[in-house]
C-alpha cells in the first residue's frame, strides 16, 4: 500500500499523519507540520492485516478531522493558544466553553492597613457625616457586609471607574434576604453608592450603631475582623448552575455512564472537573455560583454585580457553607442605580 498522507489545520492544532504497508510492516509517521516528525513500525502475520490495520488508523484521523493533503503544500504553522486550560474529558467542548468566556476581577481578602475609603470586607463602612446608617424596616441597623472602591479596582465594560459601592444586609434568621428575586424591596438589605468619595477623615463618621439589647444577630462574617479588598482582571466562562449553561454549552451532567472516579458517574465527574474549572469565589462581574438554582428568570436582564463566597480562611461563611450573590440590570449599571439590585444567598 503506498502511503497515504493527511493533515489537520483548523487554527489550535497543525499536524500531520502518514501511513503505508511494504509486505506484512505498517510504517506510520506522524506530528507538527514542516517538521520530520517520528515514525513507528509494526509487523503483522499478514499483508492483508497490515493493510487493514492502516486503514484503520487511517480512518480513525479523519473522523477526527484529518483529511488528504500533498505533503510540503502546507506552511508550518505555530499553534494558536487556547484560553482556557480543560481537563481532558472537557476538551470535546472547547468552542461552546470558550465562547462564553468574559472578563471578571477576582477578588482576594488580606488582613492588611485600610483607609475609610478603602475596599473591604467588614468592619467601619465609609460614611459621610450627614449619611444616615442604613435600616431595616423594624429600625434596627443593618449589617454591614462589604464595599467596593472601583478607582481601586480594575476597569469592568460599564461598571463605574470611580465611586464607591456599599452592601448592607440583614440580621435576622435569613440575613435580610425574602429569596423573591428581583421583586424583594431593599428594607432587609440595602445596596448604596456614592460617586464622589470624600478622602478627609475629619467628614467621616467612624462609629458604629448600637442594636437593640437581645436582637438577634446573623452574620456571614467574623465579628471584629476587618479585610482589605483588592481585584485582578481574569477570564472565566460560564458556570455549571447558570440558567443559560445548557443553551450554550449543553454538557451532559446527568450522564449515568461510567466515569474515570469510580465513585461518580460520567455527569456528576464532568460537573465536578467543570466547577473546578471555572468558579472564581469572591468576584465583581462575571458569572455567578450556585450550591442549588440561580434565582433569576431567563426574561430577567439582571447580571452578577457582587459575589461572596464562603471562605473557610477567612472565617466568612453562608449558612451551610454557601453563597452571597447581589444582581443588577444592566440598564440600571449603566445609569449608576444600585436602587433595585437584588440579594439571594443559598447553600447546600
Amino acid at each position: 500500500m503506498e502511503a497515504i498522507y493527511l493533515e489537520l489545520s483548523d487554527g489550535r492544532e497543525h499536524k500531520f499523519y502518514e501511513a503505508s504497508t511494504q509486505g506484512q510492516v505498517l510504517s506510520v509517521r506522524y506530528g507538527r507540520i514542516g517538521t520530520a516528525g517520528q515514525n513507528q513500525t509494526k509487523t503483522f502475520e499478514t499483508l492483508q492485516a497490515a493493510e487493514a490495520e492502516a486503514y484503520k488508523k487511517l480512518a480513525e484521523k479523519r473522523k477526527k478531522g484529518y483529511a488528504e493533503a500533498i505533503a510540503g503544500q502546507t506552511e508550518k504553522k505555530a499553534p494558536q493558544p487556547t484560553r482556557l486550560k480543560l481537563p481532558k474529558l472537557l476538551r470535546p467542548y472547547r468552542q461552546q466553553i470558550e465562547a462564553t468566556l468574559q472578563p471578571v476581577v477576582e477578588l482576594s481578602l488580606s488582613e492588611e492597613p485600610m483607609s475609610a475609603w478603602s475596599s473591604k470586607i467588614g468592619g467601619v463602612p465609609y460614611r459621610p457625616n450627614s449619611e444616615v446608617w442604613p435600616l431595616d424596616p423594624a429600625g434596627s441597623p443593618l449589617s454591614f457586609l462589604a464595599q467596593l472602591n472601583f478607582a481601586e479596582l480594575p476597569a469592568l465594560e460599564d461598571f463605574p471607574t470611580v465611586g464607591l459601592v456599599q452592601f448592607f444586609i440583614g440580621t435576622d434568621d435569613t440575613m435580610g434576604c425574602r429569596f423573591a428575586g428581583a421583586d424583594q424591596p431593599q428594607d432587609t438589605y440595602r445596596v448604596l453608592y456614592f460617586e464622589n468619595v470624600v478622602q478627609d477623615e475629619s467628614q467621616l463618621d467612624a462609629s458604629l450603631p448600637t442594636w437593640p439589647e437581645g436582637a438577634y444577630w446573623n452574620s456571614p462574617l467574623p465579628k471584629d475582623k476587618t479585610f482589605k479588598v483588592t481585584g485582578k482582571l481574569v477570564e472565566m466562562p460560564i458556570t455549571a448552575r447558570d440558567r443559560s449553561f445548557e443553551a450554550q454549552v449543553d454538557i451532559d451532567f446527568l450522564d449515568a455512564s461510567a466515569s474515570p472516579n469510580e465513585d461518580l458517574q460520567l455527569g456528576e465527574y464532568l460537573e465536578e472537573q467543570y466547577r473546578d474549572m471555572s468558579e472564581v469565589g469572591h468576584q465583581l462581574g462575571g458569572y455567578p455560583i450556585f450550591t442549588q438554582e440561580d434565582p433569576r428568570t431567563p426574561e430577567q436582564p439582571h447580571i452578577l454585580l457582587f459575589q461572596l463566597d464562603s471562605d473557610w480562611q477567612h472565617n466568612i461563611l453562608w449558612g451551610d457553607v454557601g453563597i452571597g450573590n447581589f444582581f443588577i440590570d444592566p440598564a440600571d449599571l449603566v445609569r449608576r442605580n444600585f436602587s433595585k439590585v437584588f440579594y439571594n444567598w443559598d447553600c447546600g
